[in-house]
């Protein structure tokens, strides 16, 4: 069977439009994803500065000898647990849960630190920060930080 000029040129311009509408049908999902994932990566760092400022907060009025308001901070971390739940890697949100685990434990700060790296590899991608850059960013002097460790130790509540 041959088939004449006409029915091809009218093939021809059926698979052209054809490829065309999957082409843009294409794109278009692809852009759909894209703002997706930026939506969801936007919703989780959001979610990584609020839990984080929560406990700056805390640390700052610690440090100022001022009372926090407590009913204020649960409330955050409660709105932090759904955060991270929703949006949060699966290292974070393991790392949070073990850190809220151990939070009577001697070793919560070890925890603590542990979740805080593993919010920052999950932002970064990796990181070369330890332990012990965190806690000097939280007392800000070396000799702190060494008192600080010390004090752990003799605690049998620090262990990294």
């Amino acid at each position: 069977m041959v088939l004449s000029k006409e029915v091809l040129e009218i093939l021809s311009v059926v698979l052209s439009a054809l490829l065309i509408v999957l082409g843009w049908m294409y794109t278009r999902r692809t852009e759909e994803l894209k703002i997706m994932r930026s939506q969801l990566s936007e919703r989780k760092h959001k979610a990584y500065a609020d839990l984080v400022a929560t406990f700056y907060s805390v640390f700052k009025d610690t440090k100022n000898h001022e009372q926090t308001d407590m009913k204020a901070a649960m409330s955050k971390m409660i709105d932090a647990k759904r955060d991270i739940f929703m949006y949060g890697s699966d290292e974070v949100f393991r790392a949070f849960n073990k850190w809220l685990e151990s939070a009577s434990q001697p070793w919560q700060f070890d925890e603590f630190l542990k979740f805080i790296l593993s919010i920052r590899k999950d932002i970064c991608g990796k990181t070369k920060l330890t332990a012990d850059d965190v806690l000097l960013n939280l007392t800000q002097d070396k000799e702190e930080l060494k008192k600080f460790k010390a004090i752990m130790k003799t605690r049998k509540s620090f262990h990294l």
